[in-house]
């Protein structure tokens, strides 16, 4: 994947984070590759969470550039909550993209498949996954919860999938 051109606001500290001595204002940016970004913020600029900027090489109307990459555990209790919300809906509108990963997954190492990484789905509901998944490939959440009878919704286990990744609690990536 190239080089995300646009982010979304998740938290803007005006006074920079709390545990730093440099107090510019700071924007904390969920990219469309769901990288989570720390940018410095234009002096004229109006920032709130929700609002979409540009992040490419162009020129940039609200950031003046980009900081670092900050762990999910970086952002304060509010920030966590807007990411969710911000993951709930793009999850929901890329339901195509995300059934298909599921649908392509494959085997990290002979005791390890890659559908095992994601929360809820242990040894009993890969195999019935993969089953289901060679008879036919899975079309909607709704048909992996349906044909798999998964425990919770496929949706949520994603969900905390990538929270796993953006913490960075382990080496392999499924989704971001």
């Amino acid at each position: 994947m190239g080089k995300d051109e646009y982010a979304i606001v998740i938290e803007y500290l005006p006074y920079g984070f709390i545990d730093s001595n440099d107090r510019r204002p700071i924007a904390i940016l969920l990219t469309d590759s769901l990288t989570i970004l720390s940018a410095a913020v234009k002096k004229e600029a109006k920032i709130e969470p929700g609002k979409r900027v540009y992040i490419g090489d162009g020129k940039r109307d609200d950031i003046h550039h980009i900081i670092s990459k900050i762990n999910f555990n970086k952002l304060s209790e509010n920030g966590k909550q807007l990411l969710r919300n911000e993951l709930e809906k793009r999850i929901n509108e890329k339901q195509d993209y995300f059934v298909g990963i599921i649908n392509r997954l494959g085997p990290i190492n002979v005791r390890l498949h890659s559908i095992e990484l994601i929360p809820n789905i242990g040894k009993k509901f890969t195999q019935k996954l993969l089953d289901e998944r060679k008879k036919q490939p899975f079309s909607s959440y709704d048909d992996i919860n349906s044909r798999v009878g998964l425990p919770t919704d496929i949706r949520k286990d994603i969900e905390e999938r990538i929270i796993q990744e953006l913490s960075e609690v382990d080496k392999y990536r499924l989704f971001t």
